[in-house]
């Protein structure tokens, strides 16, 4: 075997933490140990290896083109010796699937594909967690997760993590149906009737507030914030509120007529929506079947 002697498990989760993590204090303090202890663990794993893993620019250690190729390796292995542990204990005869699924997939594109999983591997099954952007994210990094499904990150969430971009989605300004604005520009229904916004900590929050400082309307002030579709559609359904929301959470109630768009006239209020994870999946697993029929749907999605 190739493998330098004296290389142990420790030196691949040391790694992979600060490789997350983005900096050694960050690491220590996740994997309960001292910076200096965990600094020396990575000088050690360099040594045995030859190469140089990380390179430290202030407080930050950022993965060299070694050590983004070793990341790669270090993750399939650990993930490999999980599953020949579930496999000694008996816990993988079904193989189980953790989704964090953000809801502008929530409605219509991960339940078609969920159905089509279950339908080619009977032999396995999908757990679904849905939350807040931040929520999943924190579960992906922990292993709470196996992939994320739904709008694409803010680079700063983004380290550690790998996205692979399924479609674009609009964000829509939306009332529900036979509501006057409808037949009103955009700008001048804002100002006319009571709006609806997306959380603080939703993604699509900067692209709302984008587009409302473009209208000269930052000063705007909402009566409600949700990205949540039964609040949000409870109200508009017995109101005339407006909502900002992506397509996707609401693609349903489009079709069905119960609520419809206005023209905000704008292209630049749409984002990436895709699969964000943490390592790559064996090939042929239930995880890697997920992925290839979500690109399969997006593919129809986008030719739609």
């Amino acid at each position: 075997m190739s493998i330098p002697h004296g290389m142990k498990l420790r030196h691949l989760e040391a790694f992979l933490a600060v490789a997350q993590n983005g900096t050694i204090s960050a690491a220590a303090r996740a994997r309960n140990v001292s910076q200096p202890a965990l600094s020396k663990t990575i000088g050690e794993l360099e040594g045995l290896l030859g190469a140089t893993l990380f390179e430290r620019t202030g407080r930050r250690a950022i993965l060299t083109p070694a050590g983004e190729s070793f990341r790669a390796h270090a993750l399939d292995a650990l993930q490999s010796l999980e599953a020949g542990v579930r496999d000694l204990s008996g816990q993988s005869t079904v193989g189980l699937v953790k989704v964090g699924v953000l809801p502008t997939v929530a409605g219509g594109f991960f339940p078609a594909v969920a159905l089509e999983f279950s339908q080619t591997r009977q032999d396995a099954r999908v757990g679904v967690i849905t939350g807040p952007n931040r929520y999943l994210l924190n579960r992906l990094r922990s292993g709470g997760i196996d992939l994320m499904v739904g709008r694409m990150p803010s680079a700063k969430d983004m380290v550690g993590l790998a996205f692979e971009h399924l479609y674009d989605e609009p964000v829509l300004l939306v009332a529900r149906a036979g509501h006057p604005a409808l037949a009103m520009p955009a700008s001048q229904a804002l100002t006319s009737y009571p709006l609806i916004v997306p959380n603080p900590g939703a993604i699509i929050r900067q692209n709302v507030d984008q587009y409302l400082a473009a209208q000269g309307l930052s000063g705007l002030v909402p009566v409600f914030e949700t990205v949540a579709l039964p609040v949000a559609l409870s109200l508009l359904e017995r109101s005339d509120m407006l909502w900002f929301i992506s397509r996707g959470v609401v693609e349903r109630e489009l079709q069905r007529g119960t609520l419809a768009a206005l023209d905000m006239k704008s292209d630049y209020m749409a984002g990436a929506v895709g699969i964000t994870r943490k390592f790559s999946f064996n090939e042929n697993s239930p995880a890697d079947l997920l992925a290839r029929l979500l690109h399969r749907q997006a593919g129809k999605v986008t030719a739609r």
